[in-house]
């Protein structure tokens, strides 16, 4: 999905794509916010922000391959904080409507986090690193998961985006950690963050 701003008149040739998306998605959760004017509105506005400022970190030059480490933990930071504000997002949804913050939603999170945490072939200088992500991340998927299962409407579809996010998140994990090289997996990326 990337690709197609990596094509746009005038900023494609200078901003790599994946920021030009990130910048999108960004302006619609703002719009969102302008829109709705609700508190969940502002968490995922500033989630949007943060996770926006991991992207220009992590994807500032073209060429994935040249990424630092130093690129990879800024980026991952500003993630962690993007996650921990979509994690407060659904918890006052939870909170609000007066559901369980535990319940089989949370239960099916837990079982998917631990599939995908099986490999321990981490890269040792920032296994730890990798670790709190893993943990941030998880909670927040806990609690999206948690809130769509008690809502049983049209919102229970956070599960399914937070589902591709966590794709996207495992398959970033394979490329960084046990040296993924695949075309497919890249555009799988790009196409499961943003949905």
């Amino acid at each position: 999905m990337n690709r197609w701003f990596d094509k746009l008149p005038l900023i494609g040739e200078k901003i790599p794509g994946k920021i030009i998306l990130s910048f999108f998605m960004f302006i619609l959760a703002i719009m969102m916010l302008v829109v709705f004017r609700t508190i969940d509105r502002v968490f995922c506005s500033l989630a949007m922000l943060f996770s926006f400022i991991g992207d220009i970190a992590l994807n500032h030059n073209r060429e994935h391959n040249k990424q630092s480490k130093k690129d990879f933990v800024l980026g991952g930071i500003a993630f962690i904080v993007a996650h921990i504000f979509y994690c407060i997002t659904y918890y006052q949804k939870i909170r609000i409507n007066g559901y369980l913050t535990f319940n089989e939603g949370s239960k099916y999170a837990i079982i998917i986090l631990i599939v995908s945490m099986q490999n321990k072939n981490y890269d040792d200088s920032i296994f730890f690193f990798g670790i709190l992500y893993l943990w941030i991340t998880g909670i927040n998927y806990i609690t999206i998961f948690s809130y769509s299962y008690s809502a049983k409407s049209i919102e229970s579809i956070a599960a399914f985006g937070g589902l591709l996010f966590l794709a996207s998140d495992v398959i970033i994990g394979m490329e960084k950690f046990l040296n993924l090289n695949s075309k497919l997996a890249r555009e799988l990326v790009w196409w499961f963050y943003p949905i």
